[in-house]
């Protein structure tokens, strides 16, 4: 069975604000400690989880699904919550993997467009992004499920960061309009994906992201001014 995401977030800032440093992956590849009969069952829960929502996860339906009897699905994950956990670990680790890979080597002045169309590219093409959105509720009431997703959010803060070149290193001042800015970015992109979840025909993903565009072309000087201002005080 994968092993929970321990790194507590002071040790991610150490490991991701080092500058120039590469973006590390916070959680190891699940799949590379799965037998393929555990790997067929966690595809076959985040099938029903995408296409049918968390309550559709059960063990009698997951078990047909992937074909297999539900000792199987206790022998590898002892229980839903087990189940669960391995799947969250899967997408978030993908979705890692995606980000990382999609670093930008883009001129400087394109670096804002780049990450717009990222988050537009996560929020529109990943299906298993917007289900997470329904294991957020039960994650709320689950401990080890809760501590899991919340520890993966400083990364994204600095890889946000990172996709706009933007320094994050320095004293507690400079660290705090920064970070700030990498928290909302994420903060953004939950929020549209979740809007576009409850209103997939419907809602528009063109204005807001161009808003964000906009806003980000003309704030991002004054912050980065503000930053190297609380680095010299």
């Amino acid at each position: 069975m994968t092993q929970p995401f321990t790194k507590t977030e002071a040790e991610m800032n150490l490991t991701l604000v080092e500058k120039h440093a590469p973006l590390q992956m916070p959680i190891e590849d699940p799949s590379a400690s799965l037998p393929p009969t555990a790997q067929k069952i966690v595809a076959a829960a985040r099938m029903l989880l995408v296409e049918k929502g968390y309550d559709a996860v059960t063990l009698e339906k997951v078990a047909a699904e992937a074909g297999v009897n539900k000792a199987s699905i206790r022998y590898h994950f002892d229980n839903k919550a087990g189940l669960v956990s391995a799947l969250v670990e899967f997408v978030l680790h993908e979705e890692f993997a995606q980000g990382i890979s999609a670093l930008p080597s883009t001129p400087h002045e394109d670096l804002v467009r780049a990450l717009i169309d990222g988050k537009r590219h996560i929020i529109q093409t990943t299906g298993t992004f917007r289900g997470l959105f329904d294991v957020l509720p039960h994650a709320m009431r689950d401990e080890d499920l809760r501590r899991r997703i919340a520890s993966t959010y400083p990364y994204w803060a600095e890889q946000n960061l990172r996709l706009l070149e933007v320094d994050g290193t320095g004293p507690a001042g400079r660290a705090e309009v920064l970070r700030g800015l990498g928290r909302l970015l994420s903060a953004v992109a939950d929020g549209l994906a979740i809007q576009v979840g409850l209103d997939p025909d419907g809602f528009g993903l063109d204005e807001p992201l161009k808003a964000l565009e906009f806003l980000l072309d003309h704030a991002l000087p004054d912050l980065e001014r503000l930053a190297a201002e609380a680095d010299e005080s």
